[in-house]
């Protein structure tokens, strides 16, 4: 009697078929990414013994029955993510007591979030952002009162819906198990409650883009936990309270109207990458304390009333002027060129004022100006900055349609840049693959070079291994998408592309954690019945195959090389570029010799911490290395082709599904 369904990832299309309803023992359903439509027949919602309905990235459209959950007393896991889903959720879901994890994310849900979700008490994970839900007249108070029954909870994300109310001290109540806490866009009001103190588990905190006013609460510095703080774009004010939390990986108070001085304390947060700040009323000097946080790569100050000396050394030497624009007095190295803000705004005039010329590849997409980009991104403010590369910077941006995107503007005094937009252009126009970054525009003058490209809200994998949390289903998930991108890439088109340059800031994750490949600036394509090519080296170090730095030989297998070094650094979370390799030492064979004692002796070791499914995990991860391994061969002819490497990472993973059900 089937049990386990897993259709995922396939290109099926039509509606789903009444008829999975008749697997009465059924106790996995996986339809996820595929071209599904329609509306889910009734009959799933009636299989007794189902645990997981994972539905998400199709078209499904329709409304949840009114029902559903009467008959799904085992349901633990709902997926109903990036569809086309409406109506109200129907309070019946509390009767599928042994719920989980409720993921809804991004579909046309409205009317009220039930108060009864309250009756989960096992729910861990209640994600319903981009939908159009809301509350009733301090309906927020009375909804976190009634989830304090859910004892276990873990994750709650009710972002861009339309809860228009105050932010209630009712919060309290919650779990103190609460490590993700996610109201982005949601048109709340009030203070932040002093209670956020107690949830000691925290590690996002995320209150951005809402109406908050008031202070800071100094219980802020209780959430020792905390990796992720944004309380931007509010109407917070007062000072920034001295605390300091070692985890802190990205902070952001930018545009609100706090003033005062930046603690000096924020120098002890040493693992901060990002600090924003700008559009406040901050004043005093810049604390030299901040030179010792050796892993700030984005800081932001502008628009504020500091002075004195922009401290050097450490981060700051990577710094640009327009990390600091607009203040009272500050001053600095010579190579900071902090310039009034006028003069700037004059240069930024002469540039739109000239004409754009379109190159002849980009008249398939959207025609976007200058000053559209202009707008878009706040003037390229840095506050907008998500990336950088090798040949500019990576830009958020909303255009006049509401759309968020990503803008990358290329450095045209870099070499190789405008040689490198042609060639970026040259693929993009011929690429469309669900785990490739899609390209919306281009804008092209003599003077000006930029991408306009599909926002990815989380990021690049770089970010998430070494600075979040990626356990063995995500990582397993992200690598069969990059790998199905190289596949298309290789075989897909009647010209194989190759990427040459795969490496983990690349590899882009959308809101659901889906990977996009990108960044085409180097890639090349192969001529009609070639094998390989000669090309100048230009790719990262550590993850090129040997004989494109030797020879600078490329072919499809350089690609699956790259691929089998990105594979086994994201199970061990190593660097290929660490310290502790170098000529005598490689990652590829640190792996090598250390496999033949244990496969605990390199992978990385948070991924073991899972007692329950330890030797599913022990087994997968084994076969996942020893794949890297073979795609790293030294001969280009023994290693794996990436259509085999697709099909044979899609096993392990469905073995894995199947192992820890």
């Amino acid at each position: 009697m089937l049990t386990q369904l897993f259709l995922g990832a396939n290109n099926f299309e039509g509606a789903i078929p009444r008829e999975i309803g008749n697997l009465q023992k059924l106790q996995t359903l996986s339809l996820i990414q595929n071209n599904l439509e329609g509306p889910i027949p009734l009959e799933i919602f009636n299989i007794s013994t189902i645990q997981i309905i994972s539905m998400p990235m199709n078209r499904l459209s329709g409304h949840l029955p009114s029902n559903i959950g009467i008959f799904l007393p085992n349901l633990q896991r709902l997926y109903l993510g990036q569809n086309q889903l409406s109506g109200p959720i129907p309070s019946s879901i509390t009767n599928a007591s042994q719920l989980t994890e409720l993921y809804l994310t991004k579909n046309s849900f409205s009317g009220l979030i039930p108060k009864s979700l309250g009756n989960l008490r096992l729910l861990r994970v209640l994600n319903l952002p981009f939908n159009n839900l809301t509350v009733e007249s301090s309906g927020l108070s009375n909804l976190f009162f009634d989830l304090s029954n859910c004892i276990y909870l873990e994750s709650i994300d009710l972002s861009q819906n339309q809860l228009n109310d105050i932010l209630p001290s009712s919060i309290g109540n919650l779990s103190t198990s609460l490590r993700r806490f996610v109201l982005q866009n949601c048109k709340i009001k009030g203070n932040i409650p002093k209670v956020i103190g107690k949830f000691n588990n925290l590690n996002t905190l995320a209150l951005d883009n809402n109406e908050l006013t008031g202070s800071l609460p100094t219980t802020l510095g209780e959430l020792y936990k905390l990796q992720v703080l944004d309380l931007s774009r509010n109407q917070l004010s007062g000072g920034i309270p001295s605390f300091f939390l070692k985890d802190m990986v990205n902070l952001s108070l930018a545009r609100n109207q706090l003033e005062g001085s930046i603690p000096e304390s924020f120098g002890k947060m040493v693992s901060l990458v990002t600090l924003y700040l700008s559009h406040n009323n901050l004043s005093g000097e810049i604390p030299k304390s901040l030179v010792a946080l050796k892993h700030l790569k984005f800081l932001n100050v502008s628009f504020n009333r500091l002075r004195g000396e922009i401290p050097t050394g450490g981060p700051f030497i990577n710094l640009s002027a327009a990390s600091f624009l607009s203040n009272d007095a500050l001053c600095g190295a010579p190579q900071l060129q902090v310039a009034p803000f006028r003069k700037r705004w004059r240069k930024r005039n002469i540039i739109k004022s000239q004409g754009v010329e379109e190159l002849s590849p980009l008249a398939i997409w959207k025609r976007i100006s200058h000053l559209e980009l202009q707008q878009a991104t706040e003037g390229f403010n840095l506050d907008n900055l998500i990336g950088k590369g090798s040949f500019g910077f990576v830009y958020k941006g909303t255009l006049s349609d509401g759309m968020d995107v990503a803008i990358k503007v290329l450095n045209l005094e870099i070499e190789g840049a405008f040689k490198s937009f042609d060639a970026e252009c040259l693929v993009l126009r011929n690429i469309r693959h669900r785990n490739l970054v899609k390209i919306i525009s281009a804008c092209s003058s003599m003077n000006f070079k930029a991408f306009v490209l599909e926002y990815m809200p989380n990021g690049n994998l770089e970010t998430w291994l070494y600075n979040r949390c990626l356990n063995m289903l995500q990582r397993l998930n992200i690598m069969t998408d990059v790998a199905a991108a190289l596949e298309y890439l290789h075989f897909g088109l009647s010209t194989p592309i190759i990427h040459c340059d795969l490496k983990p800031s690349n590899v882009l994750l959308d809101a659901e954690m889906v990977a996009h490949v990108s960044d085409f600036g180097i890639a090349k394509l192969l001529d009609d019945g070639d094998s390989l090519t000669r090309t100048m080296t230009l790719a990262s170090m550590g993850y090129m195959a040997p004989e494109y730095g030797s020879e600078g030989i490329i072919s499809t297998r350089g690609d699956a090389y790259s691929y089998g070094i990105l594979l086994m650094e994201i199970f061990t979370r190593k660097k290929p570029t660490d310290d502790m390799f170098s000529e005598e030492i490689s990652l590829k064979s640190w792996v090598e010799e250390s496999l033949s004692l244990s496969i605990n002796e390199v992978v990385d070791t948070n991924l073991l911490r899972n007692e329950r499914d330890y030797a599913a995990i022990e087994g997968c991860l084994s076969s996942v290395i020893r794949l890297a391994l073979n795609c790293c061969e030294d001969s280009p002819r023994e290693r794996m082709d990436m259509k085999t490497v697709s099909v044979t990472l899609n096993k392990i993973k469905s073995k894995f599904l199947q192992d820890t059900e």
